[in-house]
């Protein structure tokens, strides 16, 4: 009997426990990583609830960028996503353990591109040579480089196939962009390289000035608006004669020539030799780009493998049951391929002849890199995946990415030479500048003015306290010494109020700006800043908010940003629990938004004593990253995300709220210029235009003390001697 009760019990358990799939998700159900792309491709709101309300047994997990489904893969909190074969290279650093389930083809080809080179027949030898004496002193027509995977030549690709021909240049001298662009020069008699050879417009023109040989073959204006710019453009300069030699996709070079004579026209081949174009099955490829992939944790990839043999490619068109919402979510056009058995990723990249070489080319020696430094582990966590993401699309020089222990550590390493940039906010501007020889090449900018770096003067609403004048005499607080708000108030005192700094002090009966004892202050000036304060944590703007919230100070100058999360009731502290109803006091200058000052939400600082090639080369590489992985990359889904959450965090490395990275000249152009009280405009001098600690001395109070004395003295001596 007991044994029968034995047997019943376990069967009971081998009936609960056979549900249980293989995916991390609830009872073992699959999880889909899926990334919100735009407009067309914005798929998840529509197709994802369709998976949970026909209990397909999937789910879906909604990841930041690519990457970062990637990491959720390796990690085995999802189990399967959809990766382009240039994420499978940007992850390979990481050790991810995840294996290629299927590729995602869209036609009966092995290969998603084929890179190959056609050359006019009139520069041929007679027979097979090398490809540097065939192709020296030739005309080049190059398409240029695009920022996406939709066209065939990426920075790197374009950058590989270069290498296959001529020498790499390395003068110290000169960035490496513009060794890049020497080296095509010095090698072809004369090119139409159109459009962009570096983002910012001045430094472009400079060297389309210096280099004008590879535009001779253009057509008009070298740029994106010339005929013989892109793919299409490339081939008609080779067709038309103002070019000997071209890099194009096989697809696109079959088509254009489809209807036309190609007699003086051949494939040229990696070896020297040579091909027809016509009837010519199989050509010479140069370089093979794969299809993308759908890559799976090794856990899940036999269950993952199973699952997509049950889509066929009438499901991927027409199906509007969960597993057509499924082929959606995974845009799929056919059915998927299987691979059998499922591959590592670097081994399936080596099926494509040329894409693992591309991205192991070796650079100058001795190396060149920047060393971007950062400041917690998160940080630089993120900062190693956005240089791996901008390695893939040919960024250089490529990052290096270091930690200190602070911002301030940070700025010293800078200044030092140690590291080569740093980004950090608004309240590092005049401490950068001043203290670390410091200066800001680029801004982390937003069009939104509640969403920059605004200083207000916020008062509790039953206060009574209507105009600044009303502030003489009360309790003041500040996120922080030294930083934005504490300088524009400062600023604003002197010039409106006629309040110099070194009264400034005094003109409040309390006041609490943390910070002050790193500024090499008097024991006096340090107690009188920080008795009041809450304790310095680091979040000076919550701090602040919570100390007027609290009753402990009358006025509070902080950021619109941090009062429209109280109002919105979405900092989960317990003390932001009770709503106050606080009030701005509004410069009579600016009624209109009400801020003392605005300023940009964070900065790339460099050393000041960098060369102005230096300078050009770090703006370079981040105005890139900028146009790849910023608020407006070019990929209907992100590779990576700089200014997205990472890790589930906000604001690492770059603030969420970022929308570019902008130069200097921001300020000139709408709708930058309409904004008043900008506070990088007013730091022409820092020395003169900021309160600084010297000034704030107690000595600075009793300048006059010394005349007034001897003025005593004298009057004194004057009535002794009548």
């Amino acid at each position: 009997m007991n044994s029968l009760c034995r047997l019943l019990f376990f069967l009971l358990c081998v009936n609960f426990v056979i549900p249980q799939g293989p995916g991390s998700g609830q009872n073992g159900n699959l999880r889909l990583c899926i990334v919100e792309g735009r407009g067309q491709y914005k798929r998840g709101a529509k197709y994802c609830p369709v998976l949970d309300e026909e209990n397909s047994k999937i789910e879906c997990v909604l990841g930041t960028d690519r990457l970062d489904c990637l990491r959720r893969i390796s990690k085995g909190t999802v189990d399967f996503g959809v990766f382009s074969p240039e994420d499978l290279v940007a992850a390979r650093w990481a050790n991810v353990d995840v294996l290629v389930t299927n590729e995602l083809r869209d036609r009966d080809k092995q290969f998603e591109r084929s890179v190959v080179a056609v050359v006019n027949r009139r520069i041929l030898p007679d027979s097979a040579a090398p490809l540097t004496s065939i192709l020296r002193n030739s005309s080049l027509c190059h398409p240029g480089v695009g920022l996406d995977d939709l066209r065939p030549l990426s920075d790197t690709l374009s950058g590989y196939l270069e290498s296959l021909v001529l020498t790499r240049s390395c003068d110290p001298n000169l960035s490496l962009s513009e060794n890049r662009i020497k080296a095509l020069a010095d090698f072809f008699s004369r090119a139409c390289k159109a459009g962009p050879w570096v983002p910012e417009p001045t430094r472009n023109a400079e060297l389309k000035k210096k280099y004008p040989s590879l535009c001779a073959a253009c057509r008009s204006t070298c740029s994106e608006n010339d005929r013989y710019w892109g793919d299409g453009g490339a081939l008609a300069c080779l067709s038309e004669g103002a070019g000997d030699v071209m890099w194009s996709e096989l697809n696109d070079v079959k088509a254009y020539f489809k209807d036309t004579a190609t007699d003086h026209l051949a494939y040229l081949c990696r070896d020297g030799s040579w091909q027809p174009l016509t009837n010519n099955t199989d050509p010479c490829v140069w370089l093979n780009r794969p299809w993308p992939v759908i890559v799976a944790k090794r856990k899940a990839a036999a269950a993952v493998s199973a699952l997509t043999q049950s889509i066929s490619s009438s499901a991927a068109a027409v199906d509007r049951h969960w597993r057509g919402a499924l082929a959606a979510l995974l845009e799929l056009r056919a059915a998927p391929i299987p691979l059998y058995p499922p591959r590592a990723p670097l081994d399936h990249l080596a099926t494509a002849r040329g894409f693992r070489e591309a991205y192991s080319q070796s650079g100058c020696d001795p190396p060149r890199h920047i060393t971007f430094c950062t400041k917690s582990i998160l940080e630089k966590n993120k900062c190693e995946w956005l240089s791996e993401a901008s390695a893939v699309y040919g960024i250089t020089p490529p990052l290096q990415c270091t930690i200190r222990a602070s911002t301030r550590d940070c700025m010293a390493g800078v200044r030092d030479g140690d590291s080569d940039v740093m980004v950090a906010d608004g309240d590092s501007l005049v401490s950068g500048i001043s203290d670390y020889g410091l200066t800001a090449v680029l801004h982390e900018a937003t069009p939104i003015v509640e969403k920059t770096h605004t200083v207000v003067a916020y008062v509790r609403k039953d206060a009574m306290l209507e105009k600044m004048t009303d502030l003489r005499g009360k309790r003041a607080v500040f996120p922080r010494f030294d930083g934005v708000a504490w300088h524009s108030v400062s600023q604003y005192f002197a010039d409106k109020l006629k309040v110099p700094c070194e009264h400034f002090i005094s003109f409040f009966s309390e006041i609490c700006a943390p910070g002050i004892q790193e500024h090499n202050a008097t024991a006096e000036i340090v107690d009188k800043l920080t008795k009041n304060c809450l304790k310095d944590d680091g979040n000076g703007e919550l701090n602040a908010l919570r100390s007027l919230v609290e009753g402990n100070s009358d006025v509070a100058f902080f950021s619109m940003n941090t009062y429209n999360k109280y109002k919105a009731n979405i900092i989960h502290e317990p003390w932001a629990q009770n709503i106050v109803e606080l009030t701005p006091i509004c410069p009579e200058e600016n009624p209109k938004y009400c801020f003392i000052s605005w300023s940009n939400i964070g900065h790339v600082f460099v050393s000041k004593k960098n060369s102005q090639m230096r300078k050009q080369e770090i703006t370079n590489v981040f105005t890139k990253l900028d146009q790849l992985f910023g608020k407006h990359q070019p990929f209907h889904s992100p590779m990576f995300s700089m200014y997205g959450q990472f890790n589930h965090q906000m604001d690492v490395l770059f603030h969420n709220n970022t929308k570019n990275l902008a130069s200097n000249d921001m300020l000139k152009f709408n709708p930058y210029d309409r904004i008043p009280l900008n506070f990088e405009r007013t730091l022409t001098d820092v020395k003169k235009d900021t309160c600084q600690t010297a000034d704030l001395s107690p000595d600075s109070s009793f300048r006059s003390a010394p005349t007034i004395l001897l003025c005593a003295v004298s009057l004194v001596v004057s009535l002794l001697f009548r």
